[in-house]
């Protein structure tokens, strides 16, 4: 059944597509790639102040290049606003002058928000490929306000936004529109060493009340690609990659407020510190950057969750060391998880006099960490990561000269403590590690790439885990095609080496229709959560994606998005764990509001993992059917929201949400939002758990709501004022318990047993962050963490509920930090 279903799968998206893929055979217009010439500054550098006044920029020698063409709302059409630009440059810089011409001036859209954080506002845009490989890049913006974002391109067409660089920028207002004023120092760049170099560069400029995007380099949509299409900047003579050190040195100090317990009876802990980040150019293509004695203190928490699953929740990153570059790392196995450095401490104390905790860490401290990025060769990437964590000891009390008085009453021994000594002791919770990964990187044809990846687990009592692979990215010149894929291996505890693959081919360009096929395999014994992160082995899965798109406006509709998809998988076993579809659609109208929705059928029999390795469950009912909708507003606008409801059938039972959220902006320097998601199970059929010869299931019925809230104010360019917090709260009641025999037996009723509880959590953060001058930071943190589990109720009471999320009992931190950056 399966050597047959599978073929039938693949068959039917060649048979969808493939009438659609001839009639979407029509020739799209030519791309013509323009040019640029940059001209060299002598003697003097322009003064970065968005005026344009300086020589260099009135100069006739200069070379401008203008806008043509939109890329949106309307692809293609000649833009409706002019913009010219041009670039000049010297031995320590690039400089990019933008004049964006506007018929209603007053009308130009300036919102001031924090830095690297998205807007609706008036912006331009440079981009920028300096290896000239087609595949990396880096992007500067700056808004019609000053506010600056950036980053990286990797891959072609993926961006790393976490990625942040030390440069300039100066924006005016001018009678006939606005200027924009760009320094970028090539420290913040990488390129080669030839003495005539040409660069990829593409600039786009976006208008907001017109949600017009114009760019100077224009690619029809339906060709593909992204940064093989940027323009030429030529006339690069003589300029050398930067040599240079950046040293961030910072300085934190905090109190810690926990509830009062024995071993901390006022509930207070004061802590300070100091640490060193450093950037260095080893060579012209290769940057060390390392990090002594990091301080994650300011990161936001983590949104609460509820995990009733099989499978290990994955958070994602929020550390700035771990988070810049880590595209570098990233590939269709995720082998490296960085979450998985500095976790929480995974042992526990063995001792049997223990009583209780005195002094407990809440991570595993990181002595240091080094990253080796860049250029072996003009097209061999590498990325060298590598961790040490420190030995983390927690510090409890136990009981020793234990005295005891037994008596026996009838049949029974009573035993009563006379006497005992309480003594302080230490014992180890995570012992010290080493956490390597090697990446190297081959570039190939015009935007194609092979790569390998190593990761190395060194713990002290504890055999290394080892994982590895080898990755393949091919595009085809035009764009119109790709094969992706990797096979890794991992070799951890158990003897045997696990494998996994994972193959995919996709349509990539076209006018209308777009798709792939796919097929991924992981064997018995791959184990890569040591390290990386799977959410499960023995699995054969396969994946069919076909869309048909359309772009062009018509009637009240702007653009249209149709996705079939298919997803059947198999155990080692042969037996059928996976077997679903759905049909989703999105449609955004000329207004820019959007209309989606979809259905979905899950038809598996079985699944493996559900007992908990007591053998084979059956789906209580099958097939399961399951829709949902979204209404989205234009966010340009003060007020905007969105709607998100959806229903369906699960486990024997039905399930229903509704979410709603809305975002403010009452002034262009404020925004407030606000969300909440409410669910609702009823009768679904949940493990509970396993006793010595069998597992227990029960029915539940299960209320949850999710709670969002954020507020930013920036007070200029450089301070601002963040609150973040997010809540959870849930209510589970399970009745019926039962035993499973096995092949859908639930016949034998249990008693005595009640799994039942009310679960709240609330995180939150509120954030002072004031950038004093360029690179260099002063944070002042709150976070406070207050998780609630009681066994007592199993209902969700709202009023009582929230005011348990507001209350006493919770994890507060108060942090400042300052750091100050060094260029040398």
């Amino acid at each position: 059944m399966r050597i047959l279903l599978i073929p039938a799968g693949l068959v039917l998206l060649i048979l969808l597509a493939g009438p659609s893929v001839r009639a979407d055979s029509t020739k799209v217009e030519t791309q013509i790639i323009p040019e640029l010439t940059a001209y060299r500054i002598n003697p003097h550098p322009p003064v970065i102040d968005g005026y344009l006044n300086d020589s260099i920029w009135i100069s006739p020698h200069i070379e401008q290049a203008h806008f043509r063409l939109q890329r949106d709302p309307t692809e293609g059409l000649p833009v409706t606003e002019s913009t010219t630009v041009a670039v000049a440059y010297d031995d320590q810089a690039l400089y990019v002058a933008f004049w964006c011409y506007d018929d209603e001036p007053d009308k130009i859209v300036r919102q001031l928000v924090r830095r690297d954080r998205s807007s609706e506002t008036d912006r331009v845009t440079v981009r920028i490929d300096p290896f000239h490989d087609h595949q990396n890049g880096n992007a500067f913006e700056v808004n019609a306000s000053g506010v600056q974002r950036d980053c990286r391109y990797y891959n072609e067409n993926n961006s790393d936004m976490d990625w942040d660089a030390v440069w300039e920028s100066a924006v005016k207002q001018q009678p006939w529109g606005w200027t924009a004023e760009i320094k970028i120092p090539y420290y913040c760049l990488r390129f080669g060493k030839d003495d005539l170099q040409t660069w990829g560069i593409d600039f786009i400029r976006y208008i907001t009340r017109k949600n017009e995007i114009d760019g100077w380099a224009f690619t029809p949509a339906a060709n593909g690609g992204f940064v093989s299409n940027f323009g030429h900047l030529n006339g690069l003579k003589g300029v050398k990659p930067s040599s240079h050190m950046e040293i961030l040195p910072y300085l934190v100090s905090s109190e810690l407020t926990d509830p009062k317990s024995p071993g901390n009876p006022d509930g207070r802990e004061f802590t300070k510190n100091a640490g060193l980040d450093l950037k260095y150019g080893i060579a012209s293509n290769l940057v060390l950057d390392a990090t002594f004695n990091p301080d994650f203190g300011q990161v936001e928490l983590d949104q609460p969750v509820l995990n009733l699953s099989t499978y290990e929740t994955f958070f994602a990153e929020k550390r700035p060391f771990f988070l810049e570059g880590a595209d570098l790392f990233q590939t269709d196995f995720t082998l490296f998880y960085s979450r998985r450095i500095g976790r929480s401490p995974q042992g526990s104390i063995a001792d049997p006099e223990y009583i209780y905790s005195i002094i407990s860490p809440r991570a595993t401290s990181i002595l240091g960490a080094a990253k080796l990025t860049g250029k072996l060769f003009s097209r061999t990437s590498v990325a060298l990561l590598t961790t040490v964590t420190q030995r983390e000891y927690e510090k409890y009390a136990a009981r020793t000269n234990l005295k005891l008085d037994s008596t026996w009453s009838g049949d029974t021994l009573h035993t009563t403590v006379i006497s005992a000594d309480t003594v302080t002791r230490r014992g180890v919770v995570e012992p010290e590690a080493n956490y390597s990964v090697l990446r190297i990187k081959q570039e190939l044809f015009k935007n194609s790439s092979v790569g390998a990846i190593v990761t190395v687990a060194d713990q002290k009592n504890f055999r290394p885990a080892t994982t590895g692979g080898i990755d393949w990215r091919l595009i085809t010149n035009d764009n119109n095609w790709g094969a992706y894929g990797q096979i890794v291996f991992s070799r951890v505890n158990n003897p045997k080496t696990g494998y996994g693959i994972d193959l995919t081919l996709e349509k990539r360009g076209g006018k209308h229709i777009r798709g792939a096929v796919g097929l991924t395999v992981k064997s018995r014994d791959l184990q890569l959560n040591r390290l990386g992160y799977t959410n499960r082995a023995d699995i054969i899965s396969h994946s069919a994606w076909l869309q048909y798109y359309t772009i062009k406006p018509w009637w009240i509709f702007k653009e249209s998005y149709n996705n079939l998809n298919f997803y059947p998988s198999w155990n080692f076993d042969g037996t059928n764990i996976g077997l679903g579809g759905n049909f989703n659609t999105t449609v955004v109208f000329t207004n820019y509001w959007s209309l989606g929705g979809g259905v979905e059928i899950q038809g598996e029999k079985y699944s493996d993992l559900e007992t908990r390795g007591r053998g084979l469950w059956i789906w209580p009912v099958r097939p399961t059917l399951s829709w949902w909708f979204s209404l989205n507003t234009d966010y340009r606008k003060k007020l905007g929201f969105n709607w998100n409801p959806g229903a369906g059938s699960d486990r024997g039972g039905h399930w229903w949400a509704n979410y709603f959220g809305a975002t403010l902006r009452p002034r262009s320097n404020m925004e407030f939002s606000a969300g909440m998601n409410f669910k609702r199970y009823r009768d679904i059929l949940r493990w509970v758990r396993n006793t010595a010869d069998s597992s227990v299931f029960a029915h539940l019925n299960n209320d949850e709501i999710y709670l969002e809230a954020s507020a930013n104010v920036v007070l200029n360019r450089d301070l601002s004022i963040q609150l973040s917090a997010q809540g959870l709260v849930s209510g589970l009641d399970y009745s019926g318990y039962r035993y499973y025999r096995g092949n859908g037996d639930y016949s034998l009723p249990v008693n005595g047993f009640n799994s039942d509880y009310n679960y709240s959590e609330m995180n939150s953060t509120l954030l002072l962050r004031w950038e004093y001058r360029p690179g260099s930071t002063l944070y002042l943190v709150w976070t406070r963490s207050r998780p609630d589990y009681d066994p007592t109720v199993n209902d969700m009471e709202f009023s009582r509920d929230i005011k348990r999320l507001f209350s006493g009992n919770a994890h507060n931190l108060f942090l400042i930090k300052t750091s100050y950056w060094m260029n040398i």
